[in-house]
């Protein structure tokens, strides 16, 4: 299970920065639309390593953050894959929901 959770925190990062260098592909300029893209993905890389660090340090403190970021990630983005239910919003959907749940597996 704990191998799991590193692969899912690895898969989570891979996500925001494919999320955020698509920003630079998918906008020509900088809008705010531009930078609000660019920010989910910074959003999915700061999730996870939130995660990273508490798979290496197993503290209580960073359980309890990981704990709060990460059941904010998931009501935020499966109410962004019902909304808008695309492959990539539906994919981040279930890598959120399993890293939280593998979480608190490997507590």
């Amino acid at each position: 299970m704990r191998v799991l959770y590193l692969i899912f925190i690895i898969v989570i990062i891979a996500l925001g920065v494919t999320h955020s260098a698509l920003s630079f592909k998918k906008y020509e300029n900088f809008s705010a639309e531009a930078f609000w893209f660019f920010s989910a993905g910074l959003a999915l890389i700061f999730a996870g390593v939130a995660n990273l660090m508490h798979y290496q340090l197993k503290l209580s403190l960073t359980f309890h953050y990981c704990t709060i970021i990460n059941i904010l990630l998931v009501i935020f983005t499966v109410l962004l894959a019902m909304k808008v239910p695309l492959p990539t919003t539906l994919l981040v959907a279930v890598f959120s929901v399993l890293m939280t749940s593998l979480m608190f597996l490997n507590k």
